[in-house]
């Protein structure tokens, strides 16, 4: 009795294991089943649309657009400011009725504000070269954001097919391990790893797939797109071109986007000195006046005239003035002082980036010498392992071995990539025309 219900056992499992494996196979096939694009994107391509669909360079284009209107509403107080006006006024008395007209034109032009228009003109052109620093720091932000993202699709793609890879030898490795355990040269134990790895490897090829599609809806967002559609991405994952070997960080400062803003706002700083201290000086203006009037319209009477020079000096306001400057110098020394931190740490983020750039450019060099050497003893061990020459747990982690230098391999050409991206960002740089 003991003997049959171990035969009933044995064969209730076989019966479990041809369903296991029918349904895995067509969830492979499933999987396996090439994924259909909309749209097949080339890296040129995202180029061409990001650059006027991305909302954070249109805002930063817009940024330049509205300080380059205010730089040229500086320019009023440079020119004379002309005003005209007309008039009527009608009066009754007890013994008569009377109706007045009257036109005029006047014109004022100032001739000294103690330097504050001067200091407001200089400093909205320097509102528009921060403006303009800006847009350049978003050009190579949302550069590196465009790359990043089609490198990570690139990589899902790369990735997914990969785990397909992985999958069916992993399917294989199973129908292995059973064909030695049936015929009793391998433990049940082996067999149930072998098919456990393969239920792995499903799941991470469902788990790339849906890697893919957050990559797919991030790219998106960069290329400025409202609707989410599948995409495709062609191209390589390669390093263009391989990194120097030093660089001069502080030198490279100087023409970044932050290392500019910073002075230009020490810049601006310093006029806001010389602008409270304009505040003690006397202002001086010019104005003149021609006018009509009379009883009827137009008016006829004598042309009348005036001209005259306004000289005006605050010498009390309260001590405004001085407090104002006491702020300004406050602000000056700030600025000056959060210009050198800038300067320094934009010199070592210079330094952070083009160190991580080295290293990974260097490891992808590592990461293929370790991926072919596990393909050469994942060869020799599998022929082992079929002969009988190896056992199952040795030939079990030369196995995973290949699987992870596979997929690190591949992780490295990605970082490599977003690496040399993240450099050219720190250096103000980007790929956007």
């Amino acid at each position: 009795m003991r003997a049959k219900g171990v035969q009933r056992s044995h064969a209730a499992n076989k019966i479990f294991d041809m369903i296991f494996l029918t349904v895995a196979v067509a969830l492979i096939g499933s999987l396996n089943a090439p994924l259909s694009y909309s749209q097949m994107l080339t890296w040129e391509a995202c180029l061409e649309e990001t650059a006027p669909n991305n909302p954070d360079i249109v805002v930063a284009q817009q940024e330049i657009d509205k300080a380059r209107a205010k730089r040229n509403a500086g320019l009023s107080p440079f020119l004379p400011q002309l005003s005209a006006s007309a008039g009527y006024n009608r009066s009754e008395s007890l013994s008569s009725l009377s109706n007045e007209y009257n036109m005029s034109l006047s014109a004022r032009q100032s001739l000294f504000s103690g330097w504050r228009d001067k200091v407001a003109w200089d400093k909205s052109a320097l509102d528009l070269e921060i403006a303009q620093a800006r847009f350049q720091g978003t050009g190579a932000q949302v550069s590196f954001e465009l790359k990043s993202a089609f490198v990570r699709l690139l990589f899902a793609q790369e990735n997914l097919k990969l785990a397909q890879t992985i999958a069916k030898r992993r399917q294989d490795n199973v129908r292995l391990v059973e064909l030695r355990y049936q015929a009793g040269r391998e433990h049940k134990g082996s067999y149930l790893r072998s098919r456990a790895a393969w239920r792995q490897s499903e799941f991470e090829m469902s788990q790339t797939q849906r890697a893919l599609r957050v990559a797919q809806r991030e790219l998106s967002r960069v290329l400025g797109r409202e609707e989410t559609e599948p995409l495709e991405v062609s191209g390589e994952l390669a390093v263009e071109n391989a990194p120097q070997e030093t660089a001069d960080f502080k030198a490279l400062a100087k023409f970044t986007p932050a290392y500019a803003q910073a002075r230009h706002l020490a810049e601006a700083a310093a006029m806001g000195v010389v602008s409270a201290r304009g505040a003690f000086m006397p202002e001086l203006s010019a104005s003149g006046s021609l006018g009509r009037g009379g009883n009827d319209w137009p008016p006829d009477s004598p042309t009348r005239w005036s001209t005259g020079l306004s000289l005006t000096f605050p010498f009390f306001t309260g001590g405004k003035n001085i407090f104002d400057t006491k702020s300004a110098l406050a602000e000056e020394r700030r600025a000056q002082a959060s210009f050198k931190s800038v300067a320094l740490q934009t010199a070592l983020d210079l330094e952070a980036a083009f160190a991580g750039y080295q290293d990974a450019w260097e490891k992808t060099g590592v990461q293929e010498e370790f991926l072919l050497a596990a393909r050469t003893r994942s060869e020799i061990a599998r022929s082992q392992y079929a002969s009988g020459l190896l056992s199952f747990q040795d030939w079990d982690l030369i196995e995973n071995d290949l699987i992870s230098n596979q997929k690190a391999w591949l992780a490295a050409r990605r970082d490599a990539v977003i690496a040399q991206a993240s450099w050219q960002k720190a250096q103000g740089r980007g790929y956007l025309p």
